[in-house]
């Protein structure tokens, strides 16, 4: 009888990692689907330091038999690899590797973008690959997540694994996560698989497009006024729903398990293309791997749903659910007057920010301490798009949706959610039906 695996998650912790932890350790009565999971992140759970489902920190104390959490500097290489040499309890290796880690904040220096993106991914991947020198065949899979951090300007285009023209990183922190893919991409021999999602909403996950539109849906309700959004409404925002995200980068993990990796490259191989940015340097990053070497082929799959979403799809849906119209400015000459666009976002925040603040703490009963906040990121202005297509993932992993399409459901479920864990604002601008 084949053992269950041991998962080891890295970084994700306000993500990904608390939903797919429940995936594989389902309440009792049910079997788990792993036999055990050690979650390694910067964060403290307790107290906590970041917002952390309840059902995952209730899981945390009465599931200790499964479930390990580890606060580590994963920048810090000894800190790493010491993760991979502390076996499960029971006596075996982990063998199912995921990989979430990397900075988010868009406003980091280079070093800071270098150190915990590239480096750590590049430290989880060596001793990933060191562990397989020492037991052969002890690392079954080891997934590396990707964020949407892309240009995809393209209206009409969904852009496949393979295409180049999808793979230019729209900012900084996008080009040391892109060039994380790349650096680890080169070990050689190690059972790679990268999962690169879409605009992730859902249980669990607070910033975002898709979360962001939501909730500014609610303060335009509050204010009495039709929101505005940039932009044609067939601007592409492919998006995915946290449960099922983790359930794709679970079922790529099984998924490359069985094969080697020159047989997963062969089945679902993409060349990641350099990201040419400047700040890709041996004299900045000597880990890098420069533009000069080419492209590096890494199995990949698109995470995104099944309903091809667009502004304009996403804002219908939001709607409908809170009884408000919303409109774009498909020309800048409506909003901008001769300003910057750091001004207009500026200017916009501090109105959705004041009429939030009145209707959290207007609430029943108020939430002062809730993560959810209307607060309009750059990325949420620009024309680049979100655009990808998920026929691969479909067809190769043949993953079966729990949330196929942002629909009214998946909106009405996440706002559950959240009054479930105490952080939705009661109040009649919105109520279930």
């Amino acid at each position: 009888m084949t053992a269950k695996p041991n998962v080891m998650i890295f970084g994700g912790l306000a993500l990904m990692a608390p939903i797919l932890t429940l995936q594989l350790i389902p309440p009792l009565p049910a079997e788990p689907l792993i036999s055990h999971i050690r979650i390694v992140d910067k964060y403290l759970v307790d107290p906590p330091t970041t917002r952390i489902p309840k059902a995952f920190l209730k899981a945390l104390q009465d599931r200790k038999d499964l479930i390990e959490y580890r606060q580590v500097n994963l920048t810090t290489p000894s800190a790493v690899s010491k993760c991979f040499m502390d076996l499960a309890p029971n006596g075996l290796p982990y063998t199912h590797i995921i990989d979430a880690t990397g900075e988010f904040h868009p406003t980091r220096p280079v070093e800071v973008y270098i150190q915990n993106t590239l480096c750590a991914a590049l430290h989880i991947a060596r001793a990933s690959a060191s562990q397989m020198e020492r037991i052969p065949g002890s690392i079954k899979a080891h997934v590396r997540l990707a964020i949407p951090w892309y240009k995809h300007p393209g209206i009409e285009k969904r852009y496949k694994e393979t295409d180049p023209e999808g793979w230019k990183p729209k900012n900084m922190p996008g080009v040391w996560w892109h060039e994380s893919l790349r650096a680890i991409g080169s070990i050689k021999g190690l059972p790679l698989v990268v999962v690169r999602c879409g605009f992730p909403y859902g249980e669990g996950y607070f910033p975002f497009e898709v979360t962001t539109i939501t909730l500014l849906a609610l303060v335009y309700k509050h204010i009495g006024r039709e929101m505005r959004l940039l932009w044609s409404p067939n601007l592409p925002k492919s998006c995915i729903n946290t449960y099922d995200l983790a359930g794709a980068v679970w079922k790529a993990a099984e998924w490359i398990s069985t094969l080697s990796r020159e047989e997963a490259d062969a089945i679902a191989g993409a060349p990641i293309p350099p990201s040419y940015d400047d700040s890709v340097t041996s004299e900045n990053c000597p880990d890098a791997i420069l533009a000069s070497a080419g492209s590096v082929t890494i199995p990949t799959f698109n995470a995104v749903d099944e309903s091809d979403a667009t502004q304009g799809s996403v804002t219908a849906v939001v709607s409908r659910v809170f009884g408000i119209e919303i409109g774009f400015l498909e020309s800048s000459t409506g909003i901008f007057e001769g300003k910057v666009l750091g001004q207009v976002i500026q200017e916009a925040t501090e109105v959705h920010m004041m009429a939030w603040n009145e209707i959290i703490t207007n609430a029943n009963p108020p939430v002062p301490d809730t993560p959810l906040l209307p607060y309009i990121s750059p990325s949420l202005l620009a024309h680049d798009g979100c655009g990808m297509d998920g026929e691969r993932m479909r067809k190769i992993l043949k993953y079966e949706f729990r949330y196929p399409r942002f629909d009214e459901r998946a909106i009405r479920d996440y706002i559950n959610w959240c009054r479930s864990e105490g952080i939705w604002p009661e109040t009649d601008l919105y109520t279930s039906s």
